[in-house]
């Protein structure tokens, strides 16, 4: 499948100037995010990684990482991460446990573009661990304009979004529930957002919440959004709000 959206997309062309794009995450294991970031690396864009490490550094991603001996939630330690990373044009999250297409990152900035999409993430693929229907890939789908986009595995935050998303809650340490209060915010600015169905990722080594408590991680996401506005949980269900079938035109 993964061949067949390549081929469909070997003649998207790219009509706009090269992008700045900071590539924060906070890992445990090295391996694939180092690969992640080796293939975000070899795009047209220019990119800065800022990695956050929960232990020691390997020397394979000593280059990219900015603190380590992390001990605090995702969110709080991306917000450390986050601090000093200038004003680009797109950040982008990403876990440390998925694999992303090859040219990921200039179609999915691309794409992003056309359809004019502030906040984006790519699809998981049928096999993966995600926790909504809505960011499995739906076939002969290229994205999904949508009323949600997820806080993982991979996120892209253009600059106008991440001065309404970013800092991250200072006390939230799972981040469950904090993609409902995005999808509010969103919308109060009129700003779009969407799942890319055509770069589908893998993110299958490791169960969700694996890594931590389950049961905390839902208390702590029911008390966050009793205390701030946000959209209903079914706009995580569904095919989102408009299905782009075809790889949209660039925009004028």
């Amino acid at each position: 499948m993964d061949d067949l959206y390549g081929r469909v997309l070997s003649g998207l062309r790219h009509r706009s100037e090269p992008s700045s794009v900071v590539v924060v995450g906070i890992y445990r294991e090295a391996e694939l995010i180092a690969s992640v970031v080796r293939e975000l690396r070899a795009s047209r864009h220019l990119v800065t990684a800022r990695l956050g490490a929960m232990g020691d550094i390997p020397g394979a991603l000593a280059g990219d990482t900015a603190a380590s001996h992390l001990t605090a939630g995702k969110f709080q330690n991306l917000n450390v991460l986050a601090e000093q990373m200038g004003d680009p044009d797109w950040l982008v999250i990403v876990d440390d446990d998925v694999t992303v297409p090859h040219g990921f990152l200039d179609r999915a900035i691309e794409l992003c573009e056309r359809l004019d999409f502030a906040l984006a993430q790519p699809a998981q693929t049928r096999q993966s661990n995600a926790n909504w229907p809505l960011t499995k890939r739906r076939l002969l789908t290229i994205a999904r304009e949508t009323d949600f986009v997820e806080i993982g595995p991979v996120t892209l935050i253009r600059r106008d979004a991440r001065r309404i998303l970013l800092p991250f809650p200072a006390d939230l340490r799972y981040g469950w529930g904090l993609d409902f209060h995005w999808a509010q915010l969103m919308q109060e600015r009129g700003l779009r957002m969407g799942v890319i169905d055509a770069l589908a990722v893998v993110h299958a080594s490791r169960k969700v919440a694996s890594t931590y408590s389950w049961h905390a991680a839902q208390d702590e996401g029911r008390a966050y959004l009793a205390g701030v506005p946000h959209l209903p949980k079914e706009i995580a269900e569904g095919d989102g709000r408009v299905r782009h079938r075809l790889i949209p035109r660039a925009r004028s």
